[in-house]
């Protein structure tokens, strides 16, 4: 039996438009925060995964493609033809930590301000493949 979180779901074409929304205003609010005086670098790639995400979601759900309720970046590109591959393709997964463990701990290797800008360069890239696949 499937575990309920990994069964796919199918969301109406509508929807993707929605999500294009929720994920520029993460990736608004990574902006936001890298440019902050204070506060834990691991938030800022927290939410450029979390744009990055609901991007990919959009497309999924423009292309009509149902998807399991999970933060894993390289269950969700799979999902993906290959000819809609995204910006980075399954080199995307190295986002997938910060969406669960460190969010709750600072974390064996700190991030550099490079490593903070190649997020949010590459969640920029995939924020415009996402609108250039839910276009048409």
């Amino acid at each position: 039996m499937t575990p309920p979180n990994l069964k796919k779901r199918l969301y109406k074409k509508e929807y993707s438009k929605e999500l294009l929304k929720i994920a520029a205003g993460d990736l608004d609010s990574a902006v936001a925060l890298s440019k902050a005086k204070s506060g834990r670098p691991e938030n800022i790639i927290f939410l450029v995964q979390q744009s990055v995400e609901k991007y990919i979601k959009a497309v999924l759900v423009h292309l009509q493609i149902g998807f399991p309720i999970v933060h894993d970046l390289g269950i969700l590109v799979a999902l993906l033809p290959d000819d809609k591959m995204p910006p980075e393709g399954f080199g995307l997964t190295e986002l997938n930590p910060f969406a669960t463990v460190r969010r709750y701990e600072e974390g064996q290797i700190p991030l550099t301000t490079e490593e903070i800008e190649t997020s949010l360069t590459t969640a920029r890239q995939v924020a415009d493949w996402a609108k250039a696949n839910t276009s048409k």
